[in-house]
């Protein structure tokens, strides 16, 4: 095990047991300076370590797992109205500040770091995802009609997500009919935080397309690849002698006039410039089929086959998504209230990132075998984590602590599955299958 993780492990448990940290966990506002002052049946640790313990159970469930299989107590000394009274005064920004500290220290030591031509790839893609269906959270986070009719409650959660080194470096939680590319930004914003000085390209389906969004990108140094959708810049397109071109994307006058309506000041701006500059490629997807990215990567640095490799890296994020809903749980929510899902979704982020941490000392494991190659089993990881990573923040000792998580990722790499070379994600389509399949069988 790289010592790194082990380091991350310590940062994380200082954080955890910190007095300051006390305070982060308040809500900062007049009516909650006087939460967590003190420690009573339940001290502001407990409630941090059991939210990332969560486990999709019912609260009684949930307490009593971790008081009993986690602490080793042997009853349970508080009820449930208590805890989830705390967990309601609970800031939800404690478990995003987690985060950055942890991935900051990865980010810090690039020798670690996996790029292509010296860049990071990182994918941005919103995802909707299931919350309680609620009248408090049909009007915070929006709803949307199912088969029935019904409004049934949903939020929008928007990542960026590095496909090479499978961290979620931000992610930004909205209503359901949010502006994905607002989103988009602020998730760029906060995961400069965590990168730092390192150099990142961004990686975008069809819905990001947009004039001002190139703008923004352009004006903010970001090297951005993006899939464009049937009917963008169909002139531009059409003009193109060959499957890789530099184009002028025209300011028409509809262009303007549509930035001019959302962004006045970008208008001012550029109403009087014939366009911007970007490159078109032709490349084929899937099964043959004619897509057009576009991008400001330049030819002499990224060829066709580069832009091809980097746009097909963003199935990546998707793949997360349905890690996080399917094996981590994070529909299964600790209670109602929106507080609880933000202190949700935020918490499993910090638990999917330390388990992607352990898989990529041994994301590849050689078998002699006939020369086939094997990984380690993501949700058996992930039910072996949740089995074991709180007991070991909650020893005292440091060394033994340590030496607990080696003891954690030699067992998972005991539960490998076979790397399939050249397998192709499918794309997103609706099948009629249970809820509860076979193969989808949670590992916790």
């Amino acid at each position: 095990m790289k010592n790194d993780i082990k380091c991350r492990l310590k940062k994380l448990r200082n954080f955890i047991y910190n007095e300051k940290t006390r305070e982060k966990c308040r809500l900062q506002d007049e009516k909650h300076k006087s939460i967590f002052t003190r420690n009573r049946k339940i001290p502001f640790y407990d409630i941090l370590l059991m939210t990332l313990n969560k486990q999709g159970k019912n609260i009684s469930f949930e307490i009593r797992d971790y008081e009993l299989n986690k602490k080793g107590e042997k009853q349970v000394n508080y009820t449930d109205e208590a805890y989830l009274k705390q967990r309601r005064n609970l800031n939800p920004d404690v478990f995003k500040e987690m985060n950055t500290l942890y991935l900051k220290d990865f980010y810090e030591k690039p020798k670690y770091i996996k790029k292509k031509k010296g860049y990071i790839l990182c994918a941005i893609d919103g995802s909707k995802i299931e919350i309680p269906n609620t009248p408090k959270n049909r009007e915070v986070f929006g709803s949307e009609g199912n088969q029935y009719k019904r409004n049934t409650a949903r939020a929008l959660i928007s990542g960026i997500y590095d496909v090479e080194n499978h961290f979620f470096l931000n992610v930004q939680i909205n209503r359901t009919d949010s502006n994905e590319i607002s989103l988009a930004k602020e998730n760029i914003v906060e995961g400069n935080k965590i990168i730092g000085k390192n150099k990142e390209i961004l990686i975008f389906d069809r819905n990001y397309p947009s004039m001002e969004f190139f703008n923004w990108l352009e004006e903010n140094e970001k090297k951005f690849v993006m899939r464009l959708s049937s009917n963008d810049y169909i002139k531009e397109r059409e003009s193109m002698k060959n499957n890789d071109e530099e184009k002028n994307i025209e300011y028409t006058y509809a262009r303007l006039n549509k930035i001019k309506k959302s962004n006045n000041s970008l208008y001012e701006k550029i109403k009087d410039k014939k366009g911007i500059i970007l490159r078109i490629t032709k490349i084929e997807i899937g099964n043959k089929k004619e897509e057009c990215l576009i991008s400001n990567l330049s030819k002499e640095e990224f060829s066709e086959e580069d832009l091809k490799e980097i746009y097909e890296k963003r199935w990546k994020i998707e793949n997360s998504y349905n890690s996080i809903k399917n094996k981590l749980k994070i529909e299964s929510f600790s209670g109602n209230l929106p507080q609880f899902i933000y202190q949700d979704i935020y918490a499993q982020i910090v638990v999917y990132n330390q388990i992607q941490d352990m898989l990529n000392t041994g994301r590849k494991i050689k078998k002699s075998l006939k020369g086939k190659e094997y990984k380690i089993n993501e949700g058996k990881a992930i039910g072996l984590f949740k089995e074991k990573y709180i007991k070991i923040m909650l020893i005292n000792d440091v060394k033994q602590a340590i030496k607990e998580l080696e003891k954690l990722e030699k067992e998972m790499e005991k539960y490998t599955s076979r790397i399939r070379k050249g397998r192709k994600s499918n794309s997103r389509e609706w099948k009629p299958s249970n809820k509860y399949r076979t193969n989808y069988k949670t590992s916790f």
